[in-house]
């Protein structure tokens, strides 16, 4: 078979085509923590922000993988760069710092293209005085419980100057703690909450009060560097995101999921 030959501006056309296929074909690598966090997600099966992320991806012919890991170790990923997404990132200062998010504008993220919304509540032992009102804590000394890795919960509770211990992975074990006098109160979502409170060792025993501590939305936003080399890419995901929240399919595939 005879050599080709090119030309240097062929060359490099070339050099570029078989650079961005290569980029396109290789899938997109995101973190999720390694607790259950019901019905957004799981690790090891596929909660409805990990259908949602997989069908739009699916619609731009892109593939999706996702890793269940730490949730210190996701951010510390995104920040090196070894892992392109965080599956359901609150858009917080801490985080804008290493990922990119959906933009409206500067400052303004685009609600429109979250991955889902979530309401968090507080919870406390039938009898505690331990309180919130809407604004401030009374009546806590061993400090607010809520399990490792939610920037959004960290930075409202610094914000108000309240002790905390996120120590414990998960919210059904920071209840375990409080129900055994090692907290006065837990954060948890909302959801998640409500299927606790069935649950034979907590029914009767705790109560959430009557004001959320948190309502946000949360994104899958993408370490700066890839975002950076891939804008076209990651916009037409994050605009297939948007759109495939309201698809019947999508509403479909997530019934059931609890």
């Amino acid at each position: 078979m005879p050599m080709l030959a090119y030309s240097r501006p062929a060359l490099f056309a070339v050099t570029l085509f078989c650079s961005a296929a290569s980029l396109a074909a290789e899938p997109i690598t995101i973190c999720l923590g390694n607790t259950a966090s019901p019905p957004f997600l799981f690790p090891n099966k596929e909660g409805t922000v990990q259908v949602l992320i997989r069908m739009a991806a699916e619609q731009q012919g892109l593939q999706v993988k996702f890793q269940p890991m730490l949730p210190t170790k996701c951010a510390e990923e995104i920040k090196a760069g070894t892992i392109h997404s965080g599956a359901a990132m609150g858009f917080t200062a801490a985080n804008q710092e290493y990922a990119a998010f959906p933009m409206k504008k500067p400052g303004e993220v685009d609600t429109g293209k979250a991955v889902g919304a979530a309401r968090s509540v507080v919870y406390r032992v039938k009898g505690s005085k331990a309180d919130w009102n809407g604004s401030s804590f009374s009546e806590v000394k061993q400090g607010v419980l809520f399990a490792k890795g939610n920037s959004v919960f960290t930075e409202k509770l610094k914000a108000l100057k309240v002790p905390f211990n996120d120590e414990t992975a998960t919210f059904q074990k920071n209840l375990l703690k409080m129900v055994a006098g090692q907290g006065e109160l837990v954060i948890g979502f909302e959801h998640e909450g409500k299927l606790r409170m069935e649950e034979p060792e907590f029914a009767g025993k705790i109560e959430a009060l009557p004001t959320p501590f948190t309502e946000a939305y949360y994104f899958m936003a993408f370490n700066k560097k890839y975002h950076d080399a891939n804008a076209a890419q990651v916009d037409g995901l994050w605009a297939a995101i948007a759109k495939m929240r309201t698809n019947p399919a999508y509403l479909t595939a997530i019934k059931g999921i609890q």
